[in-house]
């Protein structure tokens, strides 16, 4: 059965439109990460959008941390 969730994730530092990219692209490798939105106006937030059954906001988290950036999670 799949359980659709959201979170927040804040990277902690403007990402560059290539790093953004290439996180973005990491995040969507993921098992179970069904999508993942930057917000406009905040270039540190991610949403990502997954599987609940497939993976957790802190497998998402350690994917964010895997390549290199101080993520936080701040919405679910």
């Amino acid at each position: 059965m799949s359980i659709n969730s959201d979170v927040v994730v804040r990277i902690g530092h403007l990402l560059g439109s290539d790093e953004q990219h290439r996180l973005q692209d990491a995040l969507r490798a993921q098992p179970g990460v069904l999508a993942v939105k930057a917000v406009p106006r905040a270039r540190q937030l991610l949403v990502v959008n997954y599987d609940a059954s497939c993976i957790s906001a802190l497998g998402i988290l350690r994917c964010v941390r895997a390549q290199g950036h101080p993520g936080r999670l701040i919405g679910m």
